[in-house]
């Protein structure tokens, strides 16, 4: 092939993924800092979303961009027997989905959405919904790319280990992106953790939740050369948050070097405290809602993980208003 060629062929791939990032990265939202009160809607296939709405509470309350702001947990599971990793197409997964934004649109009417579930993130742009709503539209999936890639950067010794559900590290979207950003790819290694999220929400810090961690870490950690860089740990799936203390313990019992764990879940809610519009209030009142389509037998052990901090977040998944026609 002619050199020239090849080399706008590839210009191309790369400008075109760049530009599917930076649509994602930067949805406009400035329009919400002319209004006092706003409301978001964070989903996920799960609980781990609400560990998004807290740290947005808490960011949001600080700014005093707005006087009041609601805040709407909806949780995408479809069955509480299954979930969309275990769906056989991508079809299927995609259609569930566009359902449930579809249904957040029109019955929560939300300024913005959040979709604070790594496996949600990567079916977004497959979904009716994201070529046809104005609505913005924030996915966690990006927050994670620019986190990661900003360590490895600082760092050229350094290395990653992506950590997921079986979809998110099947659409290989964090990689590709990391890829596209100039970072070698054997300094990247991801990981699928089939099941580990399910534990996580029955107890965070049980023995098997532990057990499984340390498996999923020393079956990554074959892939890389004891002797390099740092190796930092990125947990792409919400719910992994939950157990962060056993993601340290489980590298720190190794030969390898952490260089620290990335959760994205910090950093969704960054994009909505913006300069031009923080201080304008001196108190901001935060509301909790919290719904869901199916019943949630882990509501109580994972408002647990927040009643200290968060009193209204937990009271409000403790009583999460059950909604079967939800989508």
């Amino acid at each position: 092939m002619n050199k020239t060629l090849l080399y706008i062929l590839l210009s191309s791939v790369f400008f075109c993924s760049h530009l599917r990032l930076v649509a994602q990265d930067h949805q406009d939202l400035s329009s919400l800092c002319n209004k006092r009160e706003i409301t978001l809607v964070i989903t996920d296939s799960g609980l781990g979303g609400l560990s998004v709405m807290d740290d947005v509470s808490r960011k949001l309350k600080e700014s005093g961009c707005f006087r009041k702001v609601n805040l709407v947990f909806v949780n995408a599971l479809f069955d509480k027997e299954t979930g969309y990793n275990a769906q056989p197409t991508k079809k299927e997964k995609t259609d569930m989905f566009d359902r449930v934004l579809t249904a957040i649109s029109s019955r929560y009417s939300p300024d913005a959405i959040l979709i604070g579930c790594n496996t949600l993130s990567v079916l977004f742009d497959e979904t009716s919904f994201s070529g046809s709503s104005e609505r913005p539209v924030i996915g966690i999936v990006d927050a994670g790319i620019k986190l990661i890639g900003e360590k490895l950067k600082a760092d050229s010794l350094s290395r990653v280990i992506i950590f997921g559900t079986e979809t998110t590290i099947e659409e290989n979207i964090h990689k590709s992106e990391l890829l596209a950003r100039g970072i070698a790819g054997e300094r990247i290694i991801t990981q699928a953790c089939p099941q580990l999220q399910s534990y996580i929400e029955q107890n965070p810090a049980s023995e098997e939740t532990e057990m499984l961690i340390s498996v999923y870490m020393n079956e990554a950690l074959e892939k890389l050369d004891v002797n390099g860089g740092d190796v930092y740990i990125s947990l792409n799936c919400s719910h992994f948050g939950y157990s962060e203390e056993l993601w340290r313990k489980a590298i720190g019992e190794t030969g390898y070097r952490s260089g620290g764990i990335l959760n994205p879940n910090s950093f969704m809610g960054d994009g909505l405290t913006g300069e031009s519009c923080r201080r304008r209030y001196s108190n901001t009142k935060i509301s909790f809602l919290a719904v869901s389509r199916v019943e949630m037998p882990n509501a109580v052990t994972i408002a647990g993980y927040f009643r200290e901090d968060s009193p209204e977040l937990a009271d409000a998944l403790e009583n999460y208003t059950l909604v079967p026609d939800l989508f």
